[in-house]
């Protein structure tokens, strides 16, 4: 019989596919996993000046100095003052709002074989499920983090700050292929790792991306010397986060390099404290990102977390399904939603003059592997 009812030898995709199965793929979403990282650091207070966990709207203004120039400095003692520091203030920008809902009308679930009627608890506070409720959240799941993720992707590509080696933010191009009987020292991984000596960016970088860039950390794995004597495995290269979306969104082959805590993901929880339970006909609670329901398991993924409204239809009605009216009975319309938003640290944080003037301890490159590069994009180095 069709749309899944009870048969007798009826069984669900997972238990034959297990991890090939449509419902249990998470795309890789790396800028939102390193984000969720940064977020987890011991400098993190960005997201706690504001979401106090109570569901109340407050502000967020972060404030910053600009350090002094070298320039500054006297070469004769005067006895005068130098510079009165200023506070600048960054705020809060317009957050990111995304929403998904889906209807499960109760006739079809009585049509089902029992367990999927069985209850799950889940979420903050703990809410009843119907199992059926709770199977398609897990698969709606990576469409939600995936345009949460698009969303942030594109908020990033008009944040990258200047490379002083270029004296821009519009990308640099490096070439990967190094011509294995010597070593290049003005290009390649060489002209990255240098440039962020140039930028002044230290420890625990990170790099997002895909393309040829994916490409050749793959290869690092079976990495040795070359005919130059040179060991590549040995650099210690920033960690890096694949990333599909970022091809498209940043452009191809294009990678972004991050200093520690340099850009934060920005939530704000809704259906908390006095906003949460239940309300009227309808329950409302947070969940995280379901992340042991998949098989390809992100450590801090589950730190991201939705508000879900439940909403019981108790009569057949009419709905609006995608923009067509549509009669449906009796059942649960669930509404997985999330407000959000990326935090980059402003390009204005030092002076002019100053060797980082326009910097914020994000760069961008693109990745080639030719024996020249093309010079498709606007330097090529």
């Amino acid at each position: 019989m069709a749309n899944g009812y009870c048969p007798a030898l009826l069984e669900h995709i997972n238990s034959i596919a297990n991890c090939s199965s449509p419902g249990r793929k998470l795309t890789p979403a790396g800028f939102t996993k390193m984000l969720l990282n940064f977020q987890n650091s011991l400098a993190s207070p960005v997201n706690n000046g504001y979401d106090s966990a109570t569901g109340h709207e407050r502000t967020l203004t972060v404030w910053y100095r600009k350090r002094p120039l070298a320039s500054d400095v006297k070469d004769e003692e005067d006895c005068e003052v130098d510079i009165i520091p200023a506070r600048l203030e960054w705020q809060l920008p317009n957050l990111l709002y995304r929403e998904f809902s889906f209807f499960l009308n109760d006739t079809e679930i009585q049509k089902y074989c029992s367990d999927a009627s069985n209850t799950v608890s889940a979420g903050r506070p703990a809410t009843p499920f119907m199992q059926e409720h709770f199977d398609y959240f897990v698969s709606a799941a990576n469409a939600i983090l995936k345009s949460i993720n698009q969303a942030l992707l594109t908020e990033m590509s008009t944040k990258f700050g200047d490379n002083v080696t270029i004296g821009g933010s519009d990308g640099k191009i490096i070439n990967i292929n190094s011509g294995g009987a010597n070593w290049t020292l003005d290009d390649g991984i060489i002209s990255l790792l240098s440039d962020l000596r140039e930028n002044e960016i230290c420890e625990n970088i990170s790099i997002v991306g895909g393309g040829l860039y994916s490409a050749f950390d793959i290869a690092q794995m079976a990495a040795c010397c070359n005919a130059a004597g040179f060991d590549a495995s040995r650099f210690g290269m920033p960690k890096f986060y694949f990333d599909k979306d970022s091809q498209p969104i940043w452009g191809t082959n294009a990678i972004g390099v991050f200093a520690q805590d340099s850009a934060k993901f920005l939530s704000k929880l809704r259906f908390v404290r006095a906003f949460s339970g239940q309300h009227g006909g309808s329950y409302f609670f947070t969940m995280p990102l379901p992340v042991n329901e998949y098989c390809c398991l992100d450590d801090n993924m589950s730190d991201l977390i939705f508000d879900i409204q439940m909403r019981y239809i108790d009569c057949p009605s009419t709905i609006d399904v995608n923009g067509t009216p549509t009669s449906v009975g009796r059942g649960w319309q669930i509404i997985v939603s999330k407000t959000f938003g990326l935090w980059v640290t402003p390009t204005d944080a030092y002076n002019a003059g100053d060797d980082l003037e326009g910097t914020n301890g994000t760069l961008k490159y693109f990745v080639t592997n030719e024996a020249t590069s093309p010079g498709a994009y606007p330097y090529t180095y």
